[in-house]
């Protein structure tokens, strides 16, 4: 259904618009966790214009801030990547 009213909206627009308007719509799908029609945008999206595409992410890039993570999920990926050391009794070498 929401597919049928995207195409409908993009009859009309030139093969760049239409990519453009595919790819920010699967950049909104993968924001809200629905990967596979994210995916499928995508690769529809670069199969019309991929320069389109491309100015689309990096336009999207540019707008994020180049560590945009929250701090506590890059914190536990840290620790499960690196676990953190906990110091024991010292023991003398010798």
């Amino acid at each position: 259904m929401a597919d049928r009213k995207l195409d409908q909206a993009s009859v009309g627009l030139g093969s760049k618009a239409q990519a453009r308007r595919l790819a920010e719509q699967g950049l909104h799908e993968q924001a809200t966790g629905h990967n596979e029609e994210a995916d499928r945008l995508l690769i529809q999206a670069q199969e019309i214009d991929p320069e389109a595409v491309a100015d689309v992410l990096r336009e999207h890039d540019a707008a994020r801030a180049p560590d945009a993570r929250l701090q506590a999920t890059a914190d536990q990926d840290v620790e499960r990547v690196l676990p953190r050391i906990k110091p024991g009794p010292e023991q003398s070498s010798g």
